[in-house]
């Protein structure tokens, strides 16, 4: 847990993390998925953190060689530093504290 800790600290630091409300889709195409990060300046690699995966987001996601998404329970220190950008929900970034809190 103090990885992660000191990850997220550092990405904090950089300006590299970008908190949203909720990320939705209205359907489970990788374009939309596209679009939705460019729209939010994330180009290249990118982590996207929510606090529950749906449908439609893992599909959208799945064929973008450069995403990764994964949700606040099971982040890694990993995850958090291999990726140019975060983008992360609001709720999915209070899962990420009830973890390092509990550590």
């Amino acid at each position: 847990m103090l990885a992660l800790r000191k990850a997220l600290s550092e990405r904090i630091k950089e300006g590299d993390l970008i908190i949203v409300d909720e990320i939705k889709l209205q359907s489970p195409k990788t374009r939309e998925m596209v679009g939705l990060l460019k729209a939010l300046g994330l180009e290249g690699k990118s982590l996207v953190v929510v606090s529950d995966l749906d449908r439609n987001l893992k599909l959208a996601a799945r064929n973008i060689p450069d995403v990764i998404l994964t949700t606040g329970e099971q982040v890694s220190a990993f995850e958090v530093l291999y990726p140019e950008k975060l983008l992360v929900t609001k709720s999915a970034f209070e899962k990420i504290e009830d973890r390092l809190l509990k550590a």
